[in-house]
């Protein structure tokens, strides 16, 4: 029998825009350092994309199923890899990745196949990990959706003390659509600066609005800050 990883407290799902819902949850870091983690979910009649998995409580599972019926499941994020097992055995969606960790893996490619049909695929091509964002059209202006790659940290809520203490010092309020500053090291091996040719394509991308896989909603002026993160690149 297989032992997953178990459900961390999470809130209600909460509407962001039509058809677009959050579960705000938390990842446990380390002894008393939690932070805070977000699965998207998409709703296209009765399907929903869930994307960032986050195992839900059965509470939980009720909210989202009475949202609809899961049909894919998206992995945007490398380093997001821990409730995907328990997501898969418990709706059998079709599985999304940048990197497929096996053959019954769709392939998510820059402007290729979309789990949602009204949403464009970007790939970061500069990073040695995996790591993908959607770009849906509507909510009107756009919206980006990220896993690690770009974040909105507006406060500490859904962390630990300590770990809202952590995530301050690692420079994640940096700035209102911040560049994951550990992923971005990781991911470039200490050098950030190579990303930007990413960047600079993901910009060309129409969106006024953001969500990732951590933090907050930022509303109508991401692409003007993410231009200015992606100009401070070092």
């Amino acid at each position: 029998m297989t032992t997953f990883p178990p459900a961390q407290p999470h809130g209600p799902p909460v509407e962001l825009f039509p058809n677009v819902f959050v579960f705000h949850s938390q990842v446990r870091m380390g002894p008393l350092v939690s932070l805070r983690r977000n699965m998207i979910v998409l709703r296209d009649g009765e399907d929903l994309t869930l994307v960032n998995a986050v195992r839900l409580t059965p509470e939980g599972e009720a909210a989202l199923e009475s949202l609809g019926k899961v049909r894919h499941l998206v992995k945007l994020g490398h380093f997001h890899t821990l409730d995907d097992p328990y997501t898969r055995d418990r709706f059998s969606p079709i599985f999304w990745a940048p990197r497929p960790p096996d053959e019954r893996t769709e392939k998510l490619v820059s402007g290729g196949a979309s789990p949602v049909g009204a949403a464009e695929v970007f790939v970061f091509d500069s990073a040695s990990v995996g790591e993908a964002a959607l770009v849906l059209r509507q909510p009107a202006g756009g919206l980006l959706i990220t896993c690690d790659s770009v974040q909105h940290w507006a406060d500490t809520a859904g962390c630990s003390f300590l770990g809202g203490v952590i995530a301050r010092s690692m420079g994640f309020y940096r700035r209102a659509a911040t560049i994951g500053p550990i992923w971005a090291k990781q991911a470039t091996g200490g050098a950030p600066a190579k990303l930007r040719g990413d960047f600079d394509r993901l910009l060309s991308a129409d969106f006024a609005h953001l969500v990732s896989g951590h933090g907050a909603l930022l509303k109508d002026v991401a692409k003007t800050e993410l231009t200015a993160s992606a100009e401070a690149l070092r």
